[in-house]
């Protein structure tokens, strides 16, 4: 476990979560790491076609970084104020994608539910699609759920023989955020506003003390002076809006 309390930029995020994905399938580790966003930031899945669907120009004026994920999925909004987990590790250890993404999502759940949070998961309902759109507008199925809303969204790839699955925990909706860079409508679940969460070191607390009882460690020292380098395979690529809006 690695609750890493510096707030760091977008491209530093996803090159931490991708470096240690490559650590997993070199040496068999499973880590779990819950960090926060230097600023408030949108994220775009690996396939997404991010230009057809948000205002690149929007979000240029507003001074919003961007960033493209190593993982699918659509995209999302990360409030500076929010929560965001991500889990690496071997496929063979973690019963391939979609069982790691029941079982985490049900430690994530149940972790909410012992500081008071009402949380659910989201029956199957949906066919997931990379139809233009948030990835908070629908539960397909398998997400955590509060008062019906959909809370904490993940997305996941398989790098290597590595399983890498990150998602935002939204402790307010951040839908109204993200829909002002929006160039298409789509349908979304917008009932009636669901309860805001609690501060994000409160859940951050109720995490790391599920992942001990269920007999997690502290990543080294070591692990993390190495993973916080800025010179990892792909970083640059992280930080290249060419990358980010090249679909």
């Amino acid at each position: 476990m690695w609750h890493d309390v510096a707030a760091r930029p977008a491209w530093q995020q996803m090159a931490i979560d991708h470096a240690l994905a490559g650590l997993a399938a070199r040496d068999g580790t499973i880590i779990y790491r819950l960090y926060r966003w230097s600023t408030d930031t949108v994220s775009f899945g690996a396939n997404e076609q991010a230009g057809r669907t948000w205002n690149r120009a929007a979000l240029e004026r507003s001074g919003i970084p961007c960033v493209r994920r190593p993982t699918g999925g659509r995209g999302v909004w990360h409030d500076a104020e929010d929560l965001t987990y991500a889990v690496t590790g071997p496929a063979a250890a973690l019963g391939g994608l979609r069982l790691a993404y029941r079982v985490i999502h049900e430690q994530l759940a149940g972790a909410l539910r012992g500081v008071g949070v009402d949380a659910a998961i989201a029956p199957r309902s949906r066919r997931p699609t990379l139809d233009p759109g948030s990835c908070f507008d629908l539960a397909v199925g398998g997400e955590v759920l509060v008062d019906g809303r959909k809370t904490i969204g993940s997305a996941q790839a398989l790098l290597g023989t590595a399983v890498l699955q990150h998602g935002a925990i939204a402790r307010a909706d951040r839908g109204p955020a993200l829909a002002r860079f929006r160039l298409t409508s789509v349908a979304a679940d917008r009932s009636e506003p669901g309860r805001d969460l609690p501060d994000a070191a409160i859940i951050a607390s109720a995490i790391v003390d599920s992942w001990r009882r269920d007999g997690g460690g502290e990543i080294p020292g070591e692990v993390v002076a190495w993973a916080e380098r800025p010179d990892h395979p792909g970083a640059e690529r992280f930080r290249d809006p060419q990358w980010t809006w090249r679909r």
